[in-house]
Order: structure tokens, then C-alpha cells, then sequence
């Protein structure tokens, strides 16, 4: 029988085990580069480990050169984002470079109403079966919302020919207008047919003035009706910018 050389194995080990770092690395001399692909994945892992909601995925989409870094591109939310990564793969930038001496566009800011109530002048009036649409979003853990809660239902429940109310407690329902509203998922959240929006609790200004102000937004998308509720807020719609 010939006898074995364990040196022929050892080298025939090695030539494997170089053909496999050949596909999945680029080599440089003596030194292993990552491959746009290896940097993608592992700022993919580290992103969703790290920075998104609990119990969601973001997913993967491309990745690209982008002036010295790697410009890698997302899928969260139904949006497609993008990330930066430094080529060793050691830094990741989750907004986007801003090249200096370029002038940064200036954000809109919304115009603000009564009861600090913010207007989306941009947006349509969303509606269901011809109604505005009122929606809350809070959390049962949340102690401003529990404040809040009681006194917009007291209100919506005037309205019940008039609008309708989607009541999200502790739910991911109408997630894509909470997600509009309150990009940075902060609670309570009021938004009134799309039109008004607020995130945070009336209590600044008490239960009863955030009961008239509440009613009277309602009452500007309904016509000013039931007349008899709208009726008594009359001089309050009329400061509705």
C-alpha cells in the first residue's frame, strides 16, 4: 500500500480554503478586503439588531459606491432607505452625507392652530363612507394618552353621524397614518381627518378648554354640524387658521 503524505494534504487543505476566500473575497497582497456584498451584510445585521422597532425587518436591496463609502439601500416600513458604510466596514451612518459649501434645503414648518394643533395643508381630507376620519393612538402605558383618551371619546361620541373614529390603543392598525403623523413614534397622537395633527396631550390647557378646541376642529370638516354641539364652539372655530 503507498503510504500517505501528509504533506500533500496539508497543501491540498490550503488550495481549498484559498479558493474559497477567492469567492467571497477580494485579496489584496497579504490583506483580505470585504467585498461590497460582505459590508451590506453586516451593516444589515447590525441595523436590525440594533435600530429597528422590535419585531420588525429591515431588508436588503443594494449597495453601491458612494464617494469613498458604501451606500447601502434598504427596505423598512414599505420604504426604501438608505444607510452609509465605510469601506473596512467598521462605521455605519444612518443619514445621509451633507457636502459642505452646499446650501441645505430648509425644512416646511407646518402651520400651527388652536390647541397647538399642527395643519397639513398638503394632505386630503381622509374620509370613510364620506366621514372624516378622527384617529387616536396611544398606550395603555402611556399616562398622557390615558389622560387624553376619555376626553377625545367624550367628544367623538357627538359625532357619531358625523365622522368616524379610529380608537388605536396598543395596536398597529393605521399604521401608515401613525407613521406619517408621528415619524419618530411618540404618543398620544390626534390627528382629525388628516388636516389637524398633534402629537402630545392637552393638559397643558385642561380637560375642559381641550374638550371646546377638539370639538371645534371637528366641527370645521363636518360643516358645523350636529348645529347644536358645533353651535357652542362657534367663537372658537372662527380662531382656525
Amino acid at each position: 500500500m503507498k503510504k500517505i503524505n501528509p504533506w500533500m494534504i496539508i497543501t491540498i487543505i490550503l488550495v481549498i480554503v484559498i479558493i474559497g476566500l477567492l469567492f467571497g473575497r477580494q485579496i489584496t497582497g497579504m490583506i483580505i478586503v470585504l467585498t461590497p456584498q460582505d459590508i451590506a451584510n453586516k451593516a444589515m445585521d447590525y441595523l436590525n439588531k440594533n435600530l429597528v422597532t422590535p419585531n420588525t425587518t429591515a431588508t436588503f436591496v443594494s449597495v453601491s459606491e458612494f464617494n469613498g463609502l458604501y451606500n447601502v439601500t434598504f427596505s423598512y416600513q414599505n420604504q426604501n432607505l438608505s444607510m452609509y458604510v465605510t469601506k473596512d466596514g467598521s462605521f455605519v451612518f444612518i443619514s445621509q452625507p451633507l457636502k459642505i459649501g452646499e446650501e441645505l434645503p430648509q425644512p416646511e414648518t407646518p402651520k400651527e392652530t388652536i390647541g397647538s394643533f399642527l395643519i397639513d395643508e398638503k394632505s386630503e381630507i381622509c374620509n370613510e363612507d364620506g366621514k372624516p376620519i378622527v384617529y387616536f393612538f396611544g398606550s395603555q402605558a402611556c399616562l398622557h394618552c390615558m389622560w387624553e383618551h376619555p376626553i377625545l371619546k367624550n367628544v367623538t361620541e357627538k359625532f357619531k353621524d358625523q365622522i368616524s373614529f379610529h380608537e388605536n390603543i396598543d395596536t398597529e392598525n393605521d399604521k401608515e397614518i401613525f407613521l406619517k403623523y408621528s415619524p419618530r413614534g411618540y404618543i398620544p397622537l390626534i390627528v382629525i381627518g388628516c388636516k389637524y395633527y398633534r402629537v402630545g396631550s392637552g393638559e397643558s390647557i385642561g380637560e375642559e378648554i381641550e374638550a371646546k378646541i377638539l370639538t371645534a376642529l371637528i366641527c370645521s370638516l363636518t360643516n358645523n354640524k350636529p348645529l347644536g354641539v358645533c353651535a357652542e364652539v362657534e367663537d372658537i372655530i372662527n380662531q382656525i387658521g
